[in-house]
């Protein structure tokens, strides 16, 4: 009969108890709720640095299934923890004063983005005790090296007028979706959003996003700037690009706006508007003579502008721009679109695009294919372009008879109407000073190409007529 060996006994014994124990740390590590509630990482798909921490409670008597990253620092992780703890906890509370016990708590997370300087969660919270329900949302953004959760306040220099500029394009940008549902009754002009409107936003490389509720209005309308407009006022590290740039894939949004609003206060829709607009350039000399005759009287234009003609002078853009003119795409030189093949198009309009986005800081929305040709190779390339033609045409290039041009275009000059010119030739620009004086004193308003659209929208919802 073998001696029972005492030794390996007592080692079987301790490592049983010690894996026991380690068991028993594991299972208390994932309990919430030890009788109620399990815990459970996952990995993160997007973003591998992060995982997923759910807390679940499968049980249809005050159930809940809620989400959080685990980022892996430590003071963030902490804040999102004491976050999710604390819905949970109010939620119970809810549950257990009402008479049906029946309910339900779902809170999801997703990162919207994560760079080195900052990370974007949104949770999205639906919540049913008895029969109310209640559907919300909460953004969170934290500055990483600080491992701090950050206000608008903490991304702009004290002493800027940076809530009046974020004010006055979110008044832009609600009124225009005015057709989409939006009331302008949301957001009143002379009231300015505070700075709690924008407590919600994401610092993206190149643009800042800003998930803005008005004080009206529970729906959440999603805002994207160019950092450009606010570099005198944006700390330098959420404007730099290396810093904010996406660890996976930046995220670009749809529309992003790219020049501050123009004040239009002085457009009285119940008067007559024109629209001017001027090809082929920009010109060192012409156009600038077409600018100053424009500003002397108070009027706007719109540019569309050659790629080629661009780069040269670009100091002229930025003066059509300074003055509230617009700037479309003309094309880089000037070819017919519907002769080319898809990538000459692409070619033309995406390198006039650049030219000007490198001159101004903003690309153009407008786009008049030359010679007004167009067809579909060419609107594929244009689709996020609005296309822009002609109402009255003088044919300036053509002829070059300073009076001939004036008497064309006054002989057609009516209200809501487009005129076109060109600003390269001398006698166009001499005559368009004739031109916008003369419509100045029969009482026009010479506005841009989008000026004209807002005060036909303008006039739709007012009902205003103008008889001539």
């Amino acid at each position: 009969m073998r001696k029972l060996n005492y030794k390996k006994v007592f080692i079987f014994l301790f490592c049983l108890t010690a894996a026991a124990g380690t068991l028993g740390l594991a299972i208390k590590s994932l309990a919430f709720d030890k009788k109620r509630t399990v815990s459970a990482y996952t990995s993160d798909e997007n973003y591998p640095e992060a995982d997923i921490q759910t807390y679940v409670k499968d049980n249809t008597k005050g159930g809940y299934s809620v989400s959080r990253p685990v980022l892996h620092i430590e003071n963030i992780d902490t804040q999102l923890d004491a976050y999710i703890k604390k819905e949970i906890k109010e939620y119970e509370k809810k549950w257990k004063a009402s008479d049906v016990k029946a309910s339900e708590l779902n809170l999801t997370y997703t990162i919207l983005h994560f760079s080195k300087q900052t990370i974007t969660i949104t949770f999205e919270k639906y919540e049913q005790v008895e029969a109310k329900k209640q559907s919300e949302s909460r953004t969170f953004t934290y500055d990483i090296p600080s491992q701090r959760k950050l206000s608008i306040e903490d991304i702009f220099a004290k002493d800027t007028d940076y809530l009046s500029v974020l004010s006055d394009i979110v008044f832009e940008e609600l009124t225009e979706k005015e057709e989409e549902g939006i009331s302008k009754s949301l957001i009143k002009k002379d009231n300015k959003l505070n700075a709690a409107n924008f407590d919600s936003f994401s610092v993206l490389k190149n643009t800042l996003v800003f998930y803005v509720k008005t004080d009206d209005s529970a729906k959440t309308h999603t805002i994207a700037i160019k950092k450009e407009l606010f570099k005198n006022s944006l700390l330098d590290s959420y404007q730099s690009q290396d810093l904010n740039e996406d660890r996976v894939k930046e995220w670009q949004p749809k529309h992003i706006v790219a020049k501050l609003p123009v004040h239009n206060e002085w457009i009285d829709p119940s008067k007559k508007v024109i629209a001017l607009t001027f090809d082929d350039g920009p010109h060192p000399s012409h156009t600038m003579s077409i600018l100053k005759d424009l500003n002397k009287y108070n009027a706007h234009a719109t540019f569309f502008v050659l790629g080629s003609r661009v780069q040269h002078y670009p100091v002229v853009l930025q003066k059509m721009l300074e003055q509230g003119n617009e700037i479309g795409n003309h094309s880089w030189d000037h070819p017919q679109l519907t002769r080319l093949s898809k990538n000459k198009i692409k070619s033309q309009i995406e390198k006039t695009q650049d030219a000007v986005g490198k001159a101004t800081g903003a690309k153009p929305l407008l786009i008049r294919p030359p010679y007004g040709a167009i067809n579909s190779n060419a609107r594929e390339n244009m689709k996020d372009m609005q296309v822009i033609l002609w109402d009255i045409d003088p044919e300036d290039w053509k002829e070059r008879d300073e009076k001939k041009i004036v008497n064309k275009v006054m002989s057609k000059a009516k209200d809501g109407k487009i005129i076109l010119m060109h600003d390269i030739y001398q006698t166009s620009a001499q005559a368009a000073g004739k031109i916008i004086k003369q419509l100045h004193d029969e009482g026009y308003q010479m506005v841009t190409i989008s000026e004209l659209e807002k005060v036909n929208k303008d006039r739709e919802r007012s009902g205003i007529v103008i008889n001539e």
